[in-house]
C-alpha cells in the first residue's frame, strides 16, 4: 500500500462525512415533492441494498484480516519452534557443535529485535539483510562441521534442514507482510458508503445532533477499516501501538532466546 492505514481511515472518515453534509445541502435545495414519503420510502429501500452490500463485504474483510493475523501468529510460532529444535540437534551434536549455537542465538535475538523492536514507534523490520546474512552463517558452521560417525552425520543432516525450514518460514513472513486487501476493491466499498450517507442527508433534519450522529457513525466506519488493515500487516500500524497492545505474540521467540542461553 502507498497509503499508510491511518491515512486510508482518515480518508474514509472525511469522504462519508463530506457525502452526508452534501445530502443535507442538497436536501435543502430540492423541490418538496422530491422529499415526498413516496420518494423516501423509494430511496431507501434502495439504499437497504447498498447497505446490505457493504455490510457484507465489510464483514468479508474482517474475516480476511482475522484470517491474515493468525497466519501471521502461527508463522512466527513457528519460527520459535524451529529455532528450539535447531539448537536441540546442536546441542546433542556435542562442543564441535558450540560456534553454530552461539551463531543461533544471534540470529533469534536479531530476528526478535526486527519483529518486536523494543520502542513503540520504532517499525519492524522483517527484511533486514543483516539477520539473513546471520542465518547463512548458522549455515555455513554446519557444513564446516565433520561428523565422526553415522550419529552426529544424522544431526548435522536434520540441523541443515531446519535452517532451510527456518528460512522459508522467514520469507513467508517477509513476503506476506504486505495487506491483501485491494485499494480499488476498497475504493468501491468507499464509494457505496459514500452513497449510502449522501441519502442520510438527503431526509435529515438539520440540526447539531444529526450532525453528531452522522460523524460518529463515519467515525465507526473509518475505524473498522483501519482496524481490519492493521490486522491484515499486524506488524505495523497502530494496532501495535495500542495500550494494552494487539500485536503478534513474542512469547514464543523470547522462550526461544532463553532456551538457547541456558
Amino acid at each position: 500500500m502507498t497509503m499508510s492505514s491511518l491515512g486510508i481511515g482518515l480518508f474514509v472518515l472525511l469522504t462519508l462525512f463530506t457525502g452526508a453534509i452534501v445530502g443535507l445541502l442538497i436536501g435543502r435545495r430540492l423541490p418538496p415533492h422530491h422529499l415526498s414519503g413516496e420518494t423516501r420510502s423509494v430511496v431507501s429501500a434502495s439504499m437497504a441494498v447498498v447497505g446490505t452490500m457493504s455490510a457484507l463485504v465489510i464483514s468479508l474483510l474482517i474475516s480476511n484480516g482475522s484470517t491474515e493475523f493468525r497466519a501471521r501468529n502461527h508463522d512466527v510460532s513457528l519460527l520459535a519452534a524451529e529455532i528450539v529444535q535447531l539448537d536441540t540437534l546442536l546441542r546433542r551434536y556435542g562442543p564441535e557443535a558450540e560456534t553454530a549455537r552461539d551463531a543461533l542465538q544471534q540470529y533469534a535475538t536479531m530476528t526478535s529485535d526486527d519483529l518486536f523492536p523494543d520502542r513503540p514507534n520504532e517499525h519492524t523490520n522483517v527484511d533486514n539483510p543483516a539477520t539473513l546474512k546471520s542465518l547463512d552463517d548458522v549455515q555455513e558452521r554446519l557444513l564446516a562441521l565433520k561428523p565422526l560417525d553415522d550419529r552426529q552425520h544424522w544431526l548435522s543432516a536434520h540441523a541443515l534442514l531446519l535452517t532451510v525450514s527456518a528460512s522459508e518460514t522467514r520469507s513467508r513472513i517477509s513476503q506476506e507482510n504486505r495487506s491483501s486487501v485491494p485499494l480499488p476493491f476498497l475504493g468501491a466499498v468507499v464509494l457505496w458508503l459514500t452513497v449510502l450517507f449522501v441519502s442520510f442527508g438527503l431526509f435529515a433534519p438539520r440540526n447539531v445532533t444529526v450532525i453528531i450522529a452522522v460523524f460518529l457513525c463515519a467515525f465507526a466506519i473509518a475505524a473498522a477499516i483501519k482496524l481490519v488493515l492493521d490486522m491484515d500487516t499486524p506488524f505495523d500500524g497502530l494496532i501495535r501501538l495500542a495500550r494494552p497492545p494487539i500485536h503478534i505474540s513474542s512469547d514464543p521467540l523470547s522462550h526461544a532466546i532463553q532456551v538457547i542461553r541456558h
